[in-house]
């Protein structure tokens, strides 16, 4: 992990077996993640039917790419482990220092 990439952006996900089309629960998604299983994360949107977690992507300028981070259940998991390992703070206050391109998201 790039740990000075501030291109970092919490996301809901997807998850399928690689070489699959059957879509997977998120504790089958982190029971093959423990398990180190090739899984195909893909990018959700919030309330999407087939998105059953939160883990950070890496923006790129044409795509978000998923690097292995642990995979959450909920949004504040994936916001405190962002806060941990890559020191960027949210605030519910004011502007919550964030990079650019998570404020024009």
């Amino acid at each position: 992990m790039d740990k000075s990439n501030p291109e970092l952006v919490i996301l809901p996900f997807q998850a399928a077996l690689k070489d699959s089309q059957e879509f997977l629960t998120l504790d089958q998604a982190l029971q093959a993640w423990r398990q180190s299983r090739t899984l195909s994360i893909e990018r959700s949107y919030p309330g999407a039917p087939l998105a059953v977690g939160w883990t950070l992507f890496h923006r790129t300028p044409k795509k978000f790419e998923y690097h292995g981070d642990p995979l959450f259940r909920f949004e504040i998991g994936a916001r405190h482990y962002l806060r941990q390992v890559y020191a960027i703070q949210y605030s519910l206050i004011e502007n919550d220092a964030l990079t650019y391109s998570h404020l024009h998201l």
